[in-house]
């Protein structure tokens, strides 16, 4: 089908704001194209927007022309946005109101930040008119991948949004907004006391992350840890311990283990949070747990040692040999029988009979060895089964294994015999 053939076909569109789009989708494709054709196209779509009788459907189609005039870099695109902010007074607020969000959305994302803010500001609902500027921001700062040699000027358009916003919790996701310019502009101390003026705790954590974060991967966080921690502090008082745990689990989590457990001292659950926070670098970045438990006094090393082998006794998977060997060194009576359990669970039976056999409490050793005997008995390897209940020192409880294990023993060898024949 000719080009003449497809603009002349749009007619057959009945709906007269589908009409006038599709005119304009047309102009723009064929102006990317420098197919001259893209002026019949746009205007036929201003022929078609006069046709349309409801007034707040007529500016909405102005504004889709103009739109789509301004992504092909067309002077008259200004003209276009004018006529829309100017006419459309004569519309109910309502109707305004949702209209200028359109026009900001729609200019913002064709790059105009400025016309975008001005569209914005003409919205009489405090509320929508804030989560058009948040908007704005937000586009704002998607660009900045595209065109680092603007980072200065958008920075300025954010500023100038963000100071027309007047609730919560749009200011402070736009200070979010502001605090990544300012990381990718280098300027980290300024992107970490602007935490200071953020009112949402969600909002607060948020950016200390990112920023942790940013810096880890810029290899600048050693820099900044003693920034960091003041700012933590500043802000535990303004929203509690919470707070503080969270800025103690993204210090860990990048490294900075000495400062996440000064933090976490400060709060009143310390054990839990030590846990909680065990747990997350378990998940996230286990390399870092040997640095984090040289930090900790024995008492609690053992805390996190103990919870260290619950997880990998449920995840076995996950034991590196680097981690083990860190919660080896804890030296704790309790965490050897866990490690039993562990290399049983691996499969590594004689691994797990040579710990239990360094076990010198009473209670705790026939604990690990009747782990040890039981695997070898399911192995069938009655003899050493035998052998290792014998190592328990307590004369009663190793009468008792070594009992259940001749027991077990029969009931296999009577389960075999009842196969064979």
């Amino acid at each position: 089908m000719l080009i003449e053939e497809i603009i002349s076909s749009v007619d057959a569109i009945q709906d007269p704001y589908l009409r006038v789009v599709t005119y304009a989708k047309i102009g723009e494709k064929l102006a990317t194209v420098k197919d001259e054709h893209f002026k019949t196209a746009f205007t036929k779509a201003f022929e078609n927007v006069d046709k349309i009788t409801d007034p707040a459907m007529m500016f909405k189609a102005l504004l889709t022309v103009g739109y789509y005039l301004k992504k092909i870099g067309a002077k008259s695109s200004n003209k276009v946005f004018q006529q829309v902010l100017e006419g459309s007074k004569i519309l109910n607020p309502a109707d305004r109101d949702l209209l200028m969000q359109s026009a900001s959305k729609y200019v913002a994302t064709a790059g105009d930040i400025s016309a975008a803010i001005v569209f914005a500001m003409e919205i009489q609902n405090p509320q929508l008119r804030d989560a058009a500027l948040l908007d704005i921001i937000k586009k704002n700062t998607s660009m900045l991948g595209r065109e680092n040699i603007k980072i200065a000027y958008r920075l300025r358009k954010t500023k100038l949004a963000l100071e027309s916003i007047s609730s919560e919790p749009y200011i402070s996701e736009a200070y979010i907004e502001l605090v990544r310019i300012y990381l990718r502009l280098g300027s980290y101390e300024k992107a970490i006391n602007l935490l200071d003026d953020i009112k949402k705790k969600s909002w607060a954590k948020l950016g200390f992350r990112e920023i942790i974060f940013f810096l880890k991967d810029k290899n600048e966080l050693s820099h900044y840890v003693s920034v960091l921690y003041q700012i933590a502090e500043r802000l535990s008082k303004k929203f509690g311990d919470e707070f503080l745990v969270e800025m103690a689990r993204a210090l860990a989590l990048s490294g900075a283990t000495d400062s996440a457990i000064k933090l976490i001292k400060k709060v009143s659950e310390f054990e839990k949070s030590l846990i909680d926070i065990t747990f997350d670098l378990l998940e996230k970045n286990w390399s870092v747990i040997p640095d984090f438990l040289n930090v900790l006094s024995q008492e609690e090393k053992e805390i996190v040692g103990k919870e260290i082998m619950n997880y990998l006794i449920e995840h076995p998977e996950k034991g590196h040999d680097k981690l083990i060997k860190a919660v080896k060194e804890i030296n704790s009576q309790e965490i050897m029988v866990k490690l039993v359990r562990y290399y049983i669970l691996r499969g590594n039976v004689e691994k797990a009979r040579a710990i239990a056999l360094n076990i010198t409490d009473t209670h705790l050793r026939s604990i690990a060895l009747a782990d040890v005997a039981n695997d070898l008995l399911k192995k069938n390897r009655i003899a050493d089964a035998i052998d290792t209940a014998l190592e328990v020192r307590d004369p009663r409880f190793s009468s008792i294994l070594i009992s259940e294990i001749l027991v077990k023993a029969l009931d296999n060898e009577i389960k075999e015999k009842k196969v064979t024949s």
